[in-house]
């Protein structure tokens, strides 16, 4: 069988390597980190695994975290015209569940049992030179991690990356003692978009060491209200600030952080970063061609929850691709050939989704999630196409259409 080599052992990498290891093929992931270094890492990002992207773990075999408190059944969304002032509020269900779980566990977790399924795992910190030295011993190398010694062999596609700078400064934390959610029938993912100012977001989460918690992601716009997290240096400073932030612009959700903390100084981060869309063909130096997957060709800001369900989407698809190319090389055209059936058919709906989220909502969208709070099945088609945004097209651009579905949606 064929020999393939996957740089990065994230979602993106390690799924593609257990679905080809899965049908023999010869798999070889190169990880800078050991598991243990993976597990006792900083947290670096927390996103939830919706239904379909949830699904292809089950199948193949690599869901280890059952239990109630990482699962969410719906969402509940509050969109605030200004600082404390919620102007309509959406609840709806999802029709797959999915989870969120610290990805420090996850995938400390796969790599071992990648190693133990038959992969091979080196552990070694892979550049530019590195790669060089790979290639020629694998029929197709796949670059899954975006780290910016890689980033630069792939080239930005200018016209599918509409920002030139970071949308949203963010704030993530896992927190202990977060009191339920009692608004919403069922355990839910909390949205609250305050205009002009940014985003606030929290879930149920499984956490590495103490099991079932919350996390928390603050998005905010750079220079406005809930941009307040520059210099932050502790886990205690950041829980506080984060506390004063939601009495003074979501004080309705303020008290179930009452008693809260975050669990360690690991785990909580600041951050930003440019959302960008990139070649998936890297040429190196020698001019050998290597594929990009994952955040090194997708990279979405994470307000719509798509980063890590791009990337196992993505893995899902390239899996399939691997399969059908058969004994045939990977060339270049085989790359830009199968990343752009994958762009087609729902990577451009992923990240117009995202970047939709990132600007204010048209009044077509107002008017839609108005008429969601009181219809039941528009709440439910809104939240439930997070895990497949590309039900969204056409009609969500289209004022028109939009209104069709909301009088067919009320008359029903």
């Amino acid at each position: 069988m064929r020999n393939i080599g996957i740089i990065g052992a994230g979602q993106a990498g390690l799924q593609l390597g257990f679905g080809l290891l899965e049908k023999g093929y010869d798999v070889t992931v190169y990880s800078d980190r050991t598991p243990e270094q993976l597990f006792n890492a900083r947290l670096a990002a927390t996103t939830y695994l919706f239904g379909r992207a949830y699904q292809y773990e089950q199948e193949l075999g690599l869901d280890f975290w059952k239990g109630p408190g990482e699962y969410a059944r719906g969402g509940d969304l509050d969109v605030c015209a200004a600082p404390g002032q919620r102007a309509l509020r959406v609840q709806g269900r999802f029709l797959q569940p999915g989870k969120a779980v610290d990805l420090r566990a996850k995938y400390s977790r796969w790599l071992a049992e990648f190693e133990r399924r038959g992969g091979t795992v080196v552990v070694r910190d892979v550049d530019v030179d590195g790669l060089e030295t790979l290639v020629p011993g694998h029929d197709l190398v796949v670059v899954t991690a975006g780290r910016n010694s890689f980033t630069r062999l792939f080239e930005r596609d200018a016209e599918r990356s509409v920002h030139t700078q970071p949308q949203r400064n963010l704030t993530a934390m896992i927190v202990s003692g977060m009191k339920p959610l009692h608004e919403t029938p069922y355990p839910g993912l909390k949205f609250i978009l305050t205009a002009g100012h940014g985003e606030y977001f929290s879930m149920p989460y499984f956490d590495r060491i103490r099991g079932p918690l919350n996390c928390i992601l603050l998005e905010a716009i750079p220079g406005q209200g809930l941009d307040r997290f520059g210099g932050i240096s502790t886990a205690r400073e950041a829980m506080e600030r984060m506390k004063q932030v939601l009495r003074d612009y979501s004080p309705w959700v303020a008290e179930r952080l009452e008693g809260a903390a975050i669990v360690d100084e690991s785990s909580w981060l600041t951050g930003a970063f440019t959302p960008t869309v990139r070649k998936p063909v890297g040429r190196l130096p020698s001019g050998r061609a290597v594929m990009g997957m994952g955040d090194v060709v997708m990279l979405n800001d994470p307000i719509a929850g798509q980063g890590l369900n791009s990337a196992s989407k993505q893995a899902h698809a390239m899996t399939r691709a691997i399969l059908e190319h058969g004994d045939q090389p990977f060339t270049p055209d085989w790359m830009e050939q199968t990343f752009e059936h994958f762009w087609r058919t729902e990577g451009q709906f992923i990240t117009a989704f995202t970047n939709m989220l990132l600007q204010p909502p048209p009044p077509h969208v107002l008017r839609y999630l108005g008429a969601a709070s009181a219809v039941s099945t528009l709440a439910d088609t809104f939240f439930d196409n997070f895990g497949e945004p590309q039900r969204f097209w056409p009609w969500i651009a289209s004022p028109a259409e939009t209104e069709a579905r909301i009088q067919q949606a009320s008359a029903a």
